[in-house]
């Protein structure tokens, strides 16, 4: 069982950035671990977000995130989407896992909030 330093630390949020490299517009926001949200015509989900543990060489955070492609089309909720990215992505190393999209860029900034732990005893 690994001890208290040898433990990632999983958070509750992400903090996220995209580009729009058309408008040259840049949004950073915040996604809750498994709440979608949408910007322009991407759907973000974080699935996880942790930083490294104290005894790691190197400190970064790192989110595992999935992004689909979802056009909106008025009057129409249920458009289909395509998956554009999945996989994990580094604050430290942001082009390391990229997201590459024709008219986007995403990388993490950050994670927030620890999640609160809960112990097998009060289960």
């Amino acid at each position: 069982r690994p001890t208290l330093s040898q433990r990632r630390t999983r958070h509750a949020s992400a903090i996220l950035q995209v580009l729009d490299k058309i408008t040259a517009e840049t949004i950073r926001f915040e996604a809750r671990v498994g709440r979608p949200v949408r910007y322009k015509g991407l759907v973000f989900t974080v699935r996880s977000c942790e930083t490294t543990a104290p005894a790691e060489a190197r400190r970064d955070s790192l989110a595992y995130v999935e992004v689909r492609a979802q056009p909106r089309v008025a009057g129409r909720e249920d458009q289909p989407s395509r998956q554009v990215f999945r996989g994990w992505m580094s604050a430290q190393s942001p082009g390391v896992n990229a997201m590459e999209h024709p008219i986007y860029d995403a990388w993490l900034i950050s994670c927030k909030a620890p999640s609160p732990s809960v112990s097998r005893e009060s289960r």
